[in-house]
C-alpha cells in the first residue's frame, strides 16, 4: 500500500503523489525549445519530485543526466570537477553509454558537451540540483561556461539545462554571473486547495478511511498547500493518529497532530524557519504584530535574508508570511516560556469555579479578571523591552493559557487573514471559543476588526466571538466594553487600557535653600 512520503522525491508507484501535467507540459515546452532555465522554491517543496517526473516524461527523446551539488560549498575546484565527472559517468551508464574521458575543468567540461556527438545519445538534458552548493570559487567560470555552451549549441549535444535550488538561487545566478542571462524561470507553486483534496483523495480511495471535509480544509488552511507539510499531518494524522481505518479523520485527529507539529515535532523545515526568524526577531515582531503593512524589497538587508531563506513572502508588493503553520509556531517560538507574572494572576480566595458555567467557559469573567489584573500591575504587566510590539498579545497569551490549563482546556494560536491581528482559539468541553487580540491604532482599523472577525466567525461556524484590544489611546473614563452585532455574528469587545503611570517619586525634593 502506498504512503505520505516526507523524506526525499516522491515515487508514485510508493507514495500518494500529484503529477501535476499542467506544470510537467510547461517543463517540456522549454526542454524542446532548448532553454536553459531555473526551479526555485524553498525545501520540501516539491522541486526533486518535479523534476524527477520531468526527466521520466523526457527520457524516450533524450538523455537525462542529474548531478546534485549537495555539501560542495567548501570544495576546492579539482574536488569539485571530479565530482562532476563521476556523478556524469554514472548518469551515462544508466542510459548504457560509456564515457572514457575525463573533466578536470572548465575547458573539459565545455568539450564533453561538444564531444558527446561521439557517444551515440539522444541530446542531454543536465539538471543540477542543490545548485546553491556550488562552491563560490567555481560559480562564475561555471556559468560562464554554460554560457558559451548555449551560444554553440550547433556544437552540442546540450539540449537544456536546469538549474534546481533554494529560492535564493536566481540572486545567486545573477550576482555571481551577470554575463550568463539565465531570463526563464519555473516555479513551482505549492499545492492548491484542489490538489489538497486530490492528493488525499488518492489515500481515501486506496484504504477507505474517510477525511471530514473540515479536517481537509483545515490542512490547506494551515499549510497552503506546502508540500512538505501537507503530506507530513496527513501522515501523522493516519499512521500515528487514527490508525483504525473503520474510523474517520475528524478536527479533534486534527488539533492532537497540529499541537504536536507546533511544540513536540522536530521537524527540519520548521526548526530552520524558526531559526532564521529569531535570528531577525525584532524585524519578525513587527511584522507579526504591527498592523502597518511592510513594502517588499530585497534590497532591505532583513527582508532579503528572510525571502532568500523561505521565511517571507511576497504578496501584493507586500512582506507576508506565506504559510499560516510556520506563522504560528514563529509566534510559538517567540512566546516568553516563563514571564514571572502568574503570581499576579489570582488571589488565595479564588476557587476558578466562576470561570466554568452549564452554558460553558465563561470568558467574560475571565476576561474581566484579566483588566483586574492589568489595572493592579500597569506597565510591569508588559515586557516591551523584549517583545516589544508582541508584549500585549503574549500578555494576554499567557494569561488565558494559565486559566485554561487549570480549567482543563486547549489553546492554539490562529493567524487568520488582516496584519496585526492574531486569536487565540479556545477548545473547552467540545465547545469552541476564538479571542481576538489587537492593538489600537485608529478608529477606521479598530472597526475593520470587527468585521474581520466576524467573517472569521462566520469560516468556524461560530455565532459569536470576542475582541481584545489594547489601547494607549483610551482611559478609564471611556466606554471600555461593547456588545453589538456585527454581520450576524456577536462581537463583545474589550477594551484594555495602556497609559500607565509608571513608578516614580511623587514627591521630589525641594532645592537646598541657599
Amino acid at each position: 500500500m502506498r504512503y505520505f512520503n516526507t523524506s526525499g522525491p516522491c515515487d508514485p508507484r510508493k507514495h500518494y503523489t500529484l503529477l501535476r501535467e499542467p506544470l510537467l507540459r510547461q517543463g517540456k515546452v522549454k526542454v524542446e525549445n532548448g532553454r536553459f532555465f531555473t526551479i526555485f522554491a524553498p525545501r520540501q517543496s516539491g522541486k526533486t519530485t518535479y523534476f524527477q517526473l520531468l526527466l521520466q516524461e523526457l527520457k524516450t527523446m533524450y538523455t537525462p543526466l542529474w548531478i546534485s551539488c549537495e555539501n560542495q560549498a567548501t570544495s576546492s575546484k579539482d574536488v569539485f570537477y571530479q565530482d562532476m565527472e563521476r556523478q556524469l559517468r554514472q548518469e551515462l551508464a544508466k542510459s548504457g553509454i560509456s564515457f572514457d574521458g575525463a573533466i578536470t575543468n572548465k575547458d573539459e567540461l565545455e568539450a564533453f558537451f561538444e564531444q558527446s556527438s561521439q557517444l551515440q545519445a539522444n541530446p542531454f538534458v543536465l539538471v543540477i540540483d542543490e545548485f546553491e552548493g556550488v562552491p563560490q570559487i567555481v560559480i562564475s567560470e561555471l556559468m560562464h561556461t554554460f554560457r558559451r555552451v548555449y551560444h554553440r549549441r550547433d556544437h552540442s549535444r546540450l539540449q537544456s539545462l536546469i538549474l534546481v535550488g533554494v529560492s535564493s538561487v536566481a540572486e545567486l545566478v545573477v550576482s555571481s554571473a551577470s554575463p550568463f542571462n539565465v531570463v526563464d524561470e519555473l516555479e513551482i507553486p505549492y499545492f492548491t486547495c484542489e490538489e489538497v483534496h486530490e492528493l488525499i483523495q488518492q489515500y481515501v480511495t486506496e484504504t477507505g478511511q474517510v477525511f471530514d471535509a473540515e479536517v481537509i480544509k483545515a490542512i490547506y488552511d494551515n499549510t497552503h498547500g506546502q508540500p512538505g507539510l501537507v503530506c507530513g499531518l496527513c501522515q501523522h494524522l493516519v499512521e500515528q493518529v487514527v490508525t483504525d481505518r473503520k474510523h474517520p479523520v475528524t478536527m479533534d485527529h486534527f488539533y492532537k497532530t497540529l499541537q504536536h507539529f507546533l511544540t513536540e515535532r522536530f521537524d527540519k523545515n520548521i526548526i530552520n524557519i524558526v531559526q532564521k526568524a529569531r535570528s531577525k526577531q525584532d524585524f519578525m515582531l513587527r511584522l507579526l504584530f504591527q498592523e502597518t503593512p511592510i513594502p517588499f524589497s530585497v534590497h532591505h538587508p532583513d527582508i532579503a535574508y528572510l525571502y532568500a531563506h523561505g521565511v517571507v513572502q511576497n504578496v501584493n508588493n507586500h512582506v507576508e508570511i506565506g504559510v499560516p503553520l510556520y506563522q504560528k509556531a514563529i509566534i510559538i517560538a517567540f512566546r516568553p516560556l516563563i514571564n514571572g507574572e502568574a503570581d499576579f494572576y489570582f488571589t488565595a480566595k479564588d476557587t476558578f469555579g466562576e470561570y466554568v458555567t452549564a452554558e460553558g467557559l465563561n470568558l467574560h469573567a475571565i476576561l474581566e479578571k484579566y483588566r483586574q489584573y492589568i489595572r493592579k500591575r500597569g506597565y510591569q504587566a508588559f515586557d516591551t523591552a523584549h517583545l516589544k510590539e508582541a508584549a500585549w498579545h503574549y500578555s494576554l497569551d499567557g494569561f488565558i493559557n494559565f486559566f485554561l490549563d487549570i480549567l482543563e482546556g486547549q489553546t492554539f494560536i490562529e493567524v487568520p487573514s488582516g496584519r496585526g491581528r492574531t486569536d487565540i482559539l479556545i477548545l473547552h468541553r467540545n465547545r469552541k471559543y476564538i479571542i481576538e487580540t489587537k492593538v489600537f491604532t485608529n478608529n477606521a482599523y479598530f472597526q475593520k476588526g470587527k468585521r474581520q472577525l466576524a467573517e472569521y466567525l462566520q469560516s468556524e461556524g461560530l455565532n459569536e466571538g470576542y475582541y481584545v484590544v489594547f489601547s494607549s489611546k483610551h482611559s478609564e473614563a471611556d466606554q471600555l466594553d461593547f456588545v453589538e452585532e456585527v454581520n450576524g455574528k456577536r462581537i463583545y469587545t474589550y477594551l484594555i487600557c495602556t497609559q500607565f503611570e509608571r513608578a516614580t517619586d511623587k514627591h521630589k525634593p525641594s532645592e537646598a535653600k541657599k
